[in-house]
């Protein structure tokens, strides 16, 4: 009796992928395991060994299995998706304290000032905030890791809204694993303007895809007079089984449930998205709006044409009109400066006394100074997404000349696939409106944003560059479901019958390209050398060294910080909250910032350069803060670009600069400069001018006070100070 090959070939995939599930198991355990004790300039080098060799396991076996047995594409797709919901929540399992410097700082004082009760409608964008107050108090978590896990959140929402929307424009199994193999390589991440840490534009941005499946959803949903459309759903949102192209034992299991009508479900949704970030809702909204206009040309010029008959966005056009306008009329000094400064940019630029792109071109400086090429910089950043770029615009250009049909092979979940040829029409009358107010972004002084809205156009290009993805796995390729023709002799020995089921040199090297492409396009999704940037972690020395600092000064007289290249300000505000709205206690006086410090200060003398100083108000004593974190960014990441290691050692040997703290993650130094009396009387007048003025004279030197331990000022000759103990 002779028994079919393919049976040993299942016993292979299913022991693979129980082999790869051990491993993502083994992964994350050896990541939990080695939890950050400090400061790390870069997550990839931090995270053990073991996990990036099992992590590589995990992607091989996904990928190979998708590729080569269509009836085990769920677990596949499931455990790739693990293995890439792991590497974007690392700062989650190796036990970050905080993940997100900069405006992340900012927003972590926003959340901690929420959650104490204080309005959160106050804000341009409370949506996140929102969401993360909630779960520190549901889940008593901390605020910080609440904020990471709402960040983690998101991610995963968007790996599986990116494949439903390539599932919806193919609508076949095979297409819906290219979209969440597509997704999880978060493309839209750049580093340079959007990020994987807690940052609105960006937690938006991964929050679009969801949206514009909703809005697929509604365009084939149809009523009475729009039976035009051959469709999946009969009008509210549920799946009709009859529309199905293949038996269900290799279909979904769709069920006969039906969800919430897409036409009650879609405002809210947009409604949310105007919460998390307004930009990204004027975004969406023009993109809606060019829809509807194409659909109304439609109906009126050309009322025969299928695309006549899809579901109007008109209402859902006009409601996130009137919303965003409600809400801008609300916050209008926000979107005022950042209108104005387009206009300005713009007509600077058509009168020609601008130029565009300065923003690249300052990038392009920046990488340059480092010894990095702008190309291999290019490459590492935006490599896959620019092809994916090409591939989405092949597939719309394809798609809407009729050169590309459906795909070869799909086993189409709809009855008229090209159902999706009508969407990608509408879609790109849309982005027909979009582009423009993208292209205005190129000059000026917006030209800051460039690269948000860059991050916004590869999120589209990875749903649309997925569906190219998708037509390149026709049904002629060694990379398919396929029966073997042969069998083998029931008496063939186990190790023949493995063999012959070993897919062919062909989808091994298939399988190796995807997962080299999976692994460029994740090594950069965290800033890290090797992208020339430092990490985000902040640890919890660095910010229990910051409120220290500031809890230490002396009622009255106010301390002066200054630092490497930043202030303390996005530190105050993420310890106590917003001005006058502190989440644990209010630092009175206000600390005081002055500018970051230039190196050949660090290298010549804090005390001179504090003394010699145009601005009379910071002619004053100072502690010079320094963080581990800037030392291993200045240095290493950097490539001592504007500070060297030779001036972070110069500090600690200057007269009259003391050390007064440090834990390892942040050094305070005391800078005692010489008393002077113009800078007194600027902080004199700002005590009576608030009403805190003190009984002493006027004359007092701000020196005199009590601040963090002042150590007593020594000649360069005498030996640093121990450090003292916390």
């Amino acid at each position: 009796m002779r028994k079919p090959v393919r049976l040993g070939r299942e016993e292979v995939v299913e022991t693979g992928l129980a082999v790869g599930y051990l491993a993502l198991g083994a992964a994350v355990g050896a990541a939990y395991t080695a939890p950050a004790t400090g400061y790390e300039l870069s997550i990839y080098a931090s995270t053990p060994t073991a996990t990036w060799a099992a992590l590589a396991v995990v992607a091989a076996i996904s990928v190979a299995v998708f590729l080569t047995a269509e009836r085990y594409l769920a677990p596949a797709v499931l455990l790739g998706g693990l293995g890439a919901g792991s590497v974007a929540g690392l700062p989650l399992i190796r036990g970050y304290h905080f993940y997100g410097r900069s405006d992340s700082l900012v927003h972590l004082g926003l959340v901690r000032s929420i959650k104490i009760g204080n309005d959160p409608l106050q804000l341009f964008y409370p949506g996140s905030h929102l969401i993360a107050t909630g779960l520190a108090k549901v889940a008593a978590v901390d605020v910080p890791r609440a904020m990471m896990l709402v960040m983690w959140a998101y991610t995963l929402l968007f790996f599986a809204s990116v494949a439903l929307c390539v599932w919806f424009l193919v609508p076949d199994r095979r297409a819906l694993g290219v979209g969440a193999f597509s997704a999880f390589l978060l493309l839209p991440v750049n580093n340079v303007s959007t990020y994987l840490h807690f940052h609105t534009y960006s937690i938006g941005m991964l929050f679009v895809p969801f949206v514009l499946y909703l809005v697929f959803s509604h365009l084939i949903g149809g009523d009475g007079r729009e039976r035009l459309v051959e469709r999946v759903a009969d009008g509210r949102g549920a799946i009709d089984r009859a529309g199905l192209g293949y038996d269900d034992g290799a279909a979904f299991d769709v069920g006969l449930r039906r969800p919430a009508p897409t036409t009650y479900l879609l405002p809210p949704v947009l409604f949310a998205l105007l919460l998390v970030h307004p930009q990204v809702a004027l975004n969406v909204m023009l993109l809606l709006g060019g829809m509807a206009v194409a659909q109304h040309a439609f109906r009126w010029f050309r009322p025969n044409d299928p695309i006549a008959g899809y579901r109007l966005v008109t209402l859902q056009t006009i409601f996130l009109t009137v919303a965003f306008a409600a809400w801008i009329a609300t916050h209008e000094w926000q979107f005022i400066n950042t209108a104005e400064a387009m206009i300005q940019s713009v007509s600077d630029f058509v009168t020609g006394d601008g130029s565009a792109t300065p923003r690249v071109a300052s990038q392009r400086e920046s990488a340059s100074s480092v010894g990095a090429s702008i190309q291999v910089l290019f490459v590492k950043l935006f490599g896959v997404a620019a092809v994916y770029s090409l591939l989405a615009a092949g597939v719309v250009a394809g798609r809407l000349t009729g050169y590309l049909g459906p795909p070869a092979g799909a086993g189409s979940m709809r009855s008229t696939p090209d159902t999706a040829r009508d969407v990608t029409a509408l879609f790109f009358a849309g982005c027909l409106l979009l582009f423009p107010f993208f292209a205005a972004h190129l000059v000026g002084s917006i030209s800051t944003y460039l690269f948000r809205h860059v991050g916004f156009l590869v999120m589209l290009a990875t749903i649309f560059g997925a569906v190219g993805v998708r037509y390149l796995l026709d049904e002629e390729s060694s990379v398919s479901d396929v029966d073997y023709p042969w069998t083998e002799p029931e008496s063939r020995s186990t190790g023949r019958r493995i063999a012959a089921s070993l897919p062919d040199a062909r989808t091994v090297a298939t399988v190796a390209a995807v997962v080299l492409v999976l692994s460029l396009s994740l090594a950069t999704i965290f800033p890290s050398p090797f992208v020339y940037l430092s990490g985000s972690h902040v640890p919890e020395g660095e910010m229990d060294g910051y409120e220290r600092a500031f809890a230490s000064q002396s009622s009255g007289s106010p301390v002066w910080f200054s630092g490497v290249r930043h202030t303390s300000d996005r530190y105050e505000i993420a310890l106590y909250g917003a001005a006058g709205a502190p989440w644990d206690r209010q630092v009175k006086p206000a600390v005081k910032k002055s500018a970051p410090v230039p190196e050949q200060a660090m290298l010549d003398g804090l005390p001179t350069f504090y003394a010699n100083h145009p601005e009379e108000v910071v002619r004053r004593d100072h502690y010079f803060v320094v963080a581990e974190a800037d030392r291993q960014r200045e240095v290493e990441a950097y490539r001592e670009l504007r500070y060297s290691a030779e001036s972070f050692e110069a500090v600690a040997a200057q007269p009259n600069v003391g050390k007064v703290r440090d834990n390892g993650e942040l050094t305070v130094y005391f800078v005692d400069i010489e008393e002077d009396p113009s800078a007194n009387a600027v902080d004199d007048r700002e005590r009576i001018a608030s009403g805190r003025a003190r009984r002493t004279a006027p004359s007092v030197p701000v020196a005199a006070a009590s601040r963090l331990s002042r150590p007593t000022p020594r000649p360069r000759s005498v030996p640093r100070a121990a450090s003292l103990p916390q």
